[in-house]
């Protein structure tokens, strides 16, 4: 199961319950990019600008340890 829900002002928070199967934490992750994209129809973003800045934070919040 995943929950996702406001935490504070421009906060949100995500949790994803221990065992959940990996097909569902994917199709949790699709509904998010369509509802990011969704949310900034005007600055015209798309997919692969979406996942780029994804790759960019993760790298840069772990320090660039990605396997790969």
């Amino acid at each position: 199961m995943i929950t996702i829900k406001t935490v504070g002002e421009n906060k949100a928070e995500i949790n994803i319950k221990k065992g959940t199967p990996h097909t569902t934490i994917i199709l949790g992750i699709e509904m998010l990019v369509e509802a990011l994209i969704e949310m900034d129809e005007n600055s015209n973003i798309t997919i692969d600008l979406l996942l780029e800045d994804i790759k960019r934070i993760y790298e840069r919040d772990n320090k660039g340890n990605v396997a790969g």
